[in-house]
């Protein structure tokens, strides 16, 4: 009987043994995937059934130990002690390598840093380890927007290289991101570098075809870059996707100047017009247009809205003395002539316009409209012009006949 017993107690002792040694395997197999959580309640299972094994327990209290580093570590996280927490998770790591929590924490504590480039890299370790692990799929999406906005908060206050140096982050985080792309053409055309502007705006536009503002700008930087015809089919595709781009009617009435179809130019502004009724550069732009048809009465009419909607274009009272003077409304050429030269004294057409009048096709003071002349004479893109009207002024019988 006692050998039956003996027998017993021995067989259940050995299958004790034997499956706390399966389950410690099982601790070990789930460490090895990184899964710290399990593989320390598989230890103690072990312990459970085998109370006598000095290595299971050793392995419980470094598990344990393991285990305390990453509750320290992610509570430093949220006291704001990222450098603790970082090397609190890098121990983890070196007995862990695929502790997925251990970079997760990783990457927060370099986010907490503003490291967002480490953030990232530590973010996608621990996608490497398990595609599926929402919470660094989530992180990073939110890192690229932090980037995004720091990169337009430094565009903002100047900081232009840096800001160009976010939207390069951004993109390497996530290269489907279009407005990245749209903010980097817009801080390359600031910066002068047009082509490389295109190639930003044409790339924002390849991920999101239907981005009308982005065609709008494209359209600015050809036009900048002397491209009129690809201006003109980047703003016709701006108001093809948005018929109410009152902006891109105005931009492409102007390509239509340069192109010299004048009638065409006068519809698009009108078009922008009709949209934004207070769209004072439309109406600057018409009133030119209509100057270059020789029909001085809508030029000057047109011109006149625009000063009353922006009474601080000195251009706009540039060319309303102008297409005043072309009337011989002389009184209403100098007061507009006048308002051109309170706003910008060294500019040339200014005085040039006002000498015209002045002189009022012979009828006014040559002496005043000379000396009007010569202020404009000052400013080299009027010289050649102004020298001219000097002269006729002084020898009108040269220009007679």
């Amino acid at each position: 009987m006692k050998n039956i017993i003996f027998i017993l107690l021995l067989s259940t002792t050995i299958f004790a043994q034997t499956s706390a040694l399966s389950i410690y395997e099982e601790s070990q197999k789930a460490l090895s995937e990184g899964n710290l959580e399990l593989a320390g309640e598989k230890v103690k299972a072990a312990i459970d059934l085998d109370k006598t094994n000095d290595t299971f327990r050793k392995e419980f209290d470094r598990l344990n130990g393991l285990r305390n580093k990453m509750i320290n570590a992610n509570r430093s996280v949220q006291d704001g002690r990222f450098d603790d927490a970082i090397t609190g998770f890098s121990d983890v790591i070196a007995s862990v390598p695929n502790a997925v929590e251990a970079y997760y924490g990783t990457a927060k504590a370099y986010e907490g840093k503003k490291d967002f480039t480490s953030a990232v890299k530590y973010y996608k370790q621990s996608l490497s380890i398990d595609p599926n692990y929402k919470k660094s799929k989530i992180s990073i999406s939110n890192v690229a927007k932090k980037l995004y906005n720091s990169a337009n908060k430094d565009y903002k206050n100047g900081n232009l290289e840096s800001a160009l140096s976010k939207y390069e982050q951004v993109l390497g985080i996530n290269s489907r991101l279009y407005q990245a792309y749209f903010q980097m053409g817009v801080l390359q055309k600031k910066m002068g570098n047009l082509s490389l502007a295109i190639q930003n705006y044409q790339s924002a536009l390849s991920i999101k075809k239907t981005f009308d503002k982005g065609w709008y700008n494209l359209g600015l930087a050809y036009k900048e870059n002397g491209d009129i015809n690809n201006a003109k089919e980047s703003f016709e595709e701006t108001v093809r996707l948005n018929k109410k781009y009152y902006k891109a009617h105005k931009s492409l009435g102007e390509i239509f100047i340069d192109l010299e179809k004048y009638e065409n130019a006068i519809l698009s502004f009108k078009t922008a017009i009709n949209i934004k009724p207070n769209y004072g550069a439309a109406y600057h732009a018409m009133g030119i247009t209509y100057a270059k048809l020789e029909d001085y009465n809508r030029s000057a009419e047109s011109l006149t809205k625009a000063v009353d909607l922006q009474p601080k274009e000195f251009l706009s009272w540039f060319h309303l003395a102008e297409a005043h003077n072309k009337l011989n409304d002389c009184e209403a050429a100098k007061e507009a002539a006048l308002e051109a030269i309170d706003l910008k004294k060294n500019f040339g057409g200014g005085w040039f316009e006002l000498g015209i009048a002045e002189y009022c096709g012979g009828k006014g003071s040559k002496n005043t409209s000379i000396n009007h002349f010569e202020k404009a004479r000052n400013d080299r893109d009027w010289r050649k012009m102004a020298e001219y009207e000097i002269d006729r002024v002084r020898n009108p019988e040269k220009y007679e006949g």
